[in-house]
C-alpha cells in the first residue's frame, strides 16, 4: 500500500517538477532549438496545403538535458531517410502539441547529423514487411489489427478513431500494456513447454521484452507494462515473489526517472490508473458481481468496470462527457484483442519469409478487427452515446470525488467507511443526474428554435452556424469532434453548403470529422495564409478523403446563402500582410434583411484595424433598420481594436468562449469595451448554446443553458 501510493505521489508531485521549465518556455514562445533525438516511428506521409509531400515521425528528445525525454510530432518536408530506433542532431522549430499525448510538436529545418541504429534495422524491416502484406476485409479492419499488433495505427480511419474515442476504445487502435502481458504471457507458456533451466527462461523473457519493445516503440503503456514485468523477473531471478503493487510502483517511480516528461503524458497516467484498477479493483467486484452472476462473466465485467472507474478522472479532463456505452463496448471487445494481437504478430515475424502466408493471417485477424469496429461505430452513433460531465475544475474535482469514493467502498472492510463512502458516490451521482435531466429538456427546447445563428457551445473554440432560407454554412467547428457533431445532428442539419474554417488553430478545426461525417458538404471556404503546421495537414487530408471542395478565401470574394450575401473582408490572397495564422484567418460579412453580421476568426487588433482601412466605406455605411450582431474576435481576447468596434457599432456581441480558461477570456478590457459601445454580451461559457432568431418583430435571443 505505502509503494504504490509512494509511486502515486511522485507522479503528480515529483515528477512534474522535473521538467525543466526551459522546455515548457521553448514550446510557448516557438523556439528554434538544436537537439538531440531519436525516432519512435517509421516516418508517415501526409498531405500538406497545396499538395506538397510532407512526412511525420514521433521523436523523444535526447538533448539538451532540460529536453531529454520529451515526446512529441515532427514534421518535415522532405524524407528523413531514417527509421525507427535511428538519432539525429537537427534545427527544429517548437510549437505547443496539437495533440493531448504530446509534449510538442515540431517542424525540422535543417539536419546536423544522422545515425541509423543497427540494433533494430532488421525489426524495422520486419514491420515493413508486414505493413507490406497486410490485408483485411475492410482498411479499417487491417488498420486496426496492425494497431493491435505492432502499435502502427496511422491507416486507421479519423471516423474510427473518433468512434472509438466516443466509447472509450482508444486503447485498442494501438499497442497498449494488455497487448504486452499477452505477448509476454505467451511467450511464458512457450518457455514452460521447453525442458530448459530456469536461469534460461528468464534471460530469454527478458530479450522477449527487449524484441517487443523494439519492435512496437517505446509507447508509455509498453514502456510501464515493460518495465513491471522486468521487476517481477528480478525478483524471481533472486528467488523471491514481487508484489504487483511494489512492481507498478516500482516501475512508476524507475520510468519518471528516466523520463520525466512521462509525467505529462495522459497515456502514461491512463496505463498507470488503469493497471491498479485491475489490481485493487477488479478482485473485488469479482466478489460482488459473481454473486448474481456467472464466475467468467463476473470477471469480464469486473475488468471492464474496474478500469473504468480507474481511470474516470484522467479521462474528464481529456473530454468531459461520460460515455454510457463505454463498459459495454470493453465488454464485447475485449475478447477479441487476444487471438487478433496474437494471430498479427505471428503474422508480423513471419512476414519477410513468407509474406502470402501473412497475409492470410492478418486476413483471418481483420474477421475479427471488424467486429471491433463495427462495434465502436454502432454504439458511437447510439442515442446519448455520451452525456456532458460538469467542465473545468469543478467536473475534475468530482470525478476525484465519485472515483475516491467507490474505491474505498470496494476497498475498505469497515462498515462505517463503507457507508459513508458509497452514500458520497451515491450523493454525486444522483446531483449529475438530476442536473442533466434537467439540462437535457431544456436543450431539447433550445434546439426545436428555428434560428438564423447557432452559436455551438463547443468549448475554448470556436463554432458559429448560420442559415437562410434551408441554406446552411458553418463557420469554425471547435477542437473536439463530438462537440460539433453533437450540435450539428440537434440542429437537424445533414447537408452544409458552405464551411469555412478560418484558421487551422485546433480550436477552430479540430472537430473537422465530427463536422462532415455522415453529412454532404458542398464545399470548404479555408484561410489562403501559408500554414505549416499539423493541423493545417490533417485538416486538408480530412477533405481530401471526403472529396469536398476547397477553395482558398481572399479579400472581396463574395457569394449568397439563401437571403444572405457575405463578403470576405481578410486575408489578401496568400495573405502577405498576415504575421501569423491568426492575422491570416477569414474575416465575413454577412447581410441579409434583417441582420449584419461580422465573423471576425481570431483577428487581432492590428488586423482589424487593417480591415477599418481597407473597408472603411463598407464598415460605416448606414444598414438602416438591419441589427448589427459581430462573433468577436478571439474568445474575446485583450486583443481588439476600439476603434473598429466604434465603426460597426455592434447591437448583439456572441462570445464562444470556454468556462474557466486558462487564457482569461473573454477579457474585462473587451467587455468594458463592448459596453461602451452598446452591444449586448452573449457568452457561451455563461449561457451554453446561443441563438438568434429572425422574427416579423425584428431578432430575438434564446441561450440553451449549462448543465
Amino acid at each position: 500500500m505505502i509503494a504504490w501510493l509512494s509511486a502515486i505521489c511522485f507522479m503528480l508531485y515529483v515528477a512534474p517538477n522535473l521538467v525543466n521549465s526551459e522546455l515548457r518556455s521553448a514550446i510557448q514562445n516557438r523556439a528554434t532549438v538544436i537537439v538531440t533525438a531519436s525516432i519512435d516511428t517509421d516516418p508517415v506521409a501526409v498531405r500538406g496545403l497545396g499538395n506538397q509531400s510532407r512526412y511525420r515521425v514521433q521523436v523523444t528528445i535526447l538533448e539538451p538535458k532540460a529536453f531529454s525525454g520529451a515526446s512529441g510530432s515532427l514534421t518535415s518536408n522532405k524524407e528523413l531517410g531514417l527509421s525507427a530506433g535511428a538519432k539525429f542532431r537537427a534545427v527544429i522549430s517548437l510549437k505547443p502539441a496539437y495533440k493531448n499525448d504530446e509534449v510538442f510538436s515540431a517542424t525540422l529545418k535543417h539536419v546536423l547529423d544522422s545515425k541509423e541504429s543497427n540494433s533494430v534495422d532488421y525489426l524495422a524491416f520486419i514491420r515493413k514487411s508486414f505493413l507490406n502484406s497486410l490485408q483485411g476485409i475492410t482498411t479499417d479492419s487491417a488498420a486496426l489489427v496492425a494497431g493491435l499488433a505492432i502499435g502502427d495505427d496511422s491507416k486507421l480511419s479519423e471516423q474510427t478513431k473518433n468512434d472509438f474515442k466516443v466509447v472509450s476504445l482508444t486503447h485498442l487502435s494501438a499497442v497498449s500494456g494488455a497487448n504486452c502481458a499477452i505477448v509476454l504471457a505467451g511467450v511464458a507458456l512457450l518457455l514452460n513447454l521447453l525442458p530448459v533451466k530456469r536461469i534460461i527462461r528468464l534471460s530469454l523473457s527478458f530479450g522477449a521484452i527487449v524484441l517487443y519493445l523494439g519492435l512496437v516503440g517505446p509507447e508509455p503503456s509498453v514502456l510501464r507494462a515493460s518495465v513491471m514485468v522486468a521487476v517481477v523477473l528480478v525478483g524471481w531471478s533472486l528467488g523471491r515473489r514481487v508484489h504487483p503493487l511494489d512492481a507498478i510502483s516500482l516501475s512508476i517511480i524507475l520510468l519518471l526517472l528516466y523520463q520525466s516528461a512521462l509525467s505529462l503524458d495522459y497515456g502514461f497516467a491512463l496505463s498507470v490508473l488503469a493497471t491498479l484498477g485491475l489490481l485493487v479493483l477488479a478482485p473485488r467486484l469479482v466478489e460482488h458481481f459473481e454473486k448474481k452472476m456467472p464466475t467468467w462473466l463476473a470477471v469480464v465485467l469486473s475488468v471492464s468496470v474496474a478500469a473504468q472507474i480507474a481511470c474516470l478522472p484522467v479521462l474528464l479532463v481529456l473530454q468531459p462527457k461520460v460515455p454510457l456505452y463505454s463498459v459495454l463496448a470493453n465488454i464485447l471487445a475485449e475478447p477479441l484483442v487476444a487471438p487478433i494481437t496474437v494471430l498479427g504478430l505471428i503474422s508480423c515475424l513471419i512476414s519477410p519469409l513468407v509474406p502470402s502466408l501473412a497475409g492470410a493471417l492478418s486476413y483471418l485477424a481483420s474477421l475479427l478487427s471488424c467486429c471491433i469496429v463495427y462495434i465502436g461505430h454502432s454504439l458511437a452513433s447510439a442515442p446519448s452515446a455520451s452525456i456532458n460531465w460538469y467542465e473545468g475544475a469543478l467536473g475534475v474535482a468530482m470525478a476525484i470525488v465519485i472515483t475516491g469514493s467507490v474505491w474505498i467502498y470496494l476497498v475498505s472492510k469497515q462498515k462505517m467507511v463503507r457507508r459513508v463512502a458509497g452514500g458520497v458516490a451515491a450523493l454525486v451521482a444522483l446531483s449529475f443526474v438530476t442536473q442533466t435531466s434537467s439540462f437535457a429538456l431544456q436543450r431539447g427546447n433550445f434546439y426545436s428554435g428555428n434560428y438564423t445563428l447557432i452559436n455551438c457551445d463547443v468549448g475554448q473554440g470556436d463554432a458559429l452556424v448560420i442559415r437562410s432560407e434551408g441554406k446552411v454554412a458553418v463557420v469554425d467547428v471547435g477542437r473536439e469532434d463530438p462537440a460539433i457533431d453533437s450540435c450539428l445532428r440537434d440542429l437537424n442539419i445533414s447537408k452544409i453548403d458552405l464551411l469555412i474554417l478560418t484558421h487551422f488553430d485546433m480550436d477552430h478545426v479540430g472537430g473537422v470529422i465530427g463536422a462532415v461525417s455522415g453529412r454532404t458538404v458542398s464545399g470548404a471556404l479555408v484561410t489562403s495564409f501559408v500554414d505549416t503546421r499539423p493541423g493545417a495537414d490533417f485538416v486538408q487530408n480530412v477533405l481530401d478523403a471526403q472529396g469536398i471542395e476547397t477553395i482558398k478565401a481572399e479579400k472581396d470574394m463574395t457569394g449568397t446563402l439563401g437571403a444572405f450575401s457575405w463578403q470576405v473582408l481578410s486575408p489578401h490572397r496568400g495573405a502577405p500582410e498576415a504575421e501569423d495564422s491568426n492575422d491570416g484567418s477569414v474575416s465575413m460579412l454577412w447581410i441579409d434583411d434583417q441582420m449584419v453580421l461580422y465573423t471576425l476568426a481570431d483577428l487581432g487588433e492590428r488586423a482589424q484595424l487593417r480591415i477599418g482601412a481597407e473597408s472603411s466605406q463598407l464598415l460605416t455605411r448606414s444598414y438602416g433598420s438591419r441589427i448589427v450582431v459581430v462573433k468577436v474576435a478571439h474568445h474575446g481576447s485583450g486583443d481588439q481594436a476600439p476603434e473598429f468596434y466604434e465603426a460597426i457599432r455592434p447591437d448583439l456581441a456572441l462570445v464562444s468562449v470556454g468556462q474557466h480558461n486558462s487564457y482569461g477570456h473573454p477579457t474585462d478590457r473587451t467587455l468594458k469595451l463592448l459596453d461602451r459601445v452598446g452591444a449586448q454580451v452573449l457568452r457561451t461559457d455563461e449561457m451554453g448554446a446561443l441563438g438568434v432568431l429572425e422574427g416579423q418583430s425584428g431578432l430575438s435571443i434564446q441561450v440553451a443553458g449549462r448543465s
